[in-house]
């Protein structure tokens, strides 16, 4: 499979490894105490911790590297922009100064700490749910949120957008090759317009197949939920994943508090 097959799916979290046979209700429980702990570090020790316990998991279970810095890259330019606009707009102690048409632009050492903590975040954040995603598959996170009683309507909805968001995907691709075909991208000017045909004809095909799927599931006895259980049970392994991870959050906590 390709790069890009591979950014839209879930074919890590279907392969069979330590961290994929994790219940899926531990992992969801410590992504979101993880996520707590990283928004509520006063110091970016316990991002860097967050961040570096979840790739190492994901490299271990052989994800390619470059496809963690494709799912990375646009929390990255973000982080950066945060990074950049915290540094020279925030703070009082002046780091250094960059002469920009007769102005001095300043940079200011509070901003340089602000960025890197926020970045930080960014990244731990993105991480776990890099983690979460890419080894639990979406049918056992949608059975685990029930379990933790999310709305019924909410889980039927997760799984209707999970099924066709992927059905648009290749028919947005075959609307590009078919303009490719026809050149509607052989120079900039037509690139935009082939690029609007798309969107728009992206857009009639999607509320089509809205309308005519909603028409076959009320035909088929839909009545505006969809019966979903949960009765996956607890084993030995599953509480030793859970007592592990609980032990990582620990460790995560302590690394924030600490100021050095």
């Amino acid at each position: 499979m390709t790069h890009k097959g591979e950014i839209f799916s879930d074919v890590f979290a279907q392969k069979d490894n330590f961290v994929t046979r994790i219940e899926a209700r531990v992992k969801m429980g410590f992504t979101a105490i993880a996520l707590v702990i990283n928004l509520l570090s006063p110091t970016i020790y316990a991002s860097v911790g967050i961040a570096a316990f979840c790739f190492a998991l994901l490299l271990a279970v052989k994800a390619p590297p470059r496809l963690l810095l494709l799912r990375m890259a646009m929390p990255l330019v973000m982080a950066a922009v945060v990074l950049v606009t915290q540094v020279f707009f925030y703070g009082v102690t002046p780091l250094f100064a960059i002469p920009v048409w007769g102005w001095r632009l300043a940079g200011y050492e509070e901003g340089l700490a602000r960025g890197v903590l926020i970045m930080g975040r960014v990244i731990a954040g993105v991480a776990l749910i890099l983690f979460l995603s890419m080894s639990t598959p979406v049918s056992k996170l949608l059975l685990a949120a029930k379990w933790f009683r999310v709305p019924q309507t909410f889980i039927g909805l997760a799984l209707l957008v999970y099924r066709y968001i992927f059905v648009l995907i290749e028919e947005a691709a075959a609307i590009k090759d078919a303009q490719k075909v026809r050149l509607g991208y052989r120079d900039w000017h037509q690139s935009m317009r082939s690029l609007g045909v798309l969107g728009g004809s992206l857009f009639f095909r999607a509320y089509d197949r809205a309308d005519r799927v909603f028409e076959a599931m009320l035909a088929r006895g839909y009545s505006g939920g969809m019966a979903v259980r949960c009765q996956v049970r607890w084993g030995g392994r599953d509480f030793a994943a859970a007592f592990g991870l609980g032990a990582m959050l620990a460790v995560f906590y302590l690394m924030g508090q600490l100021r050095w």
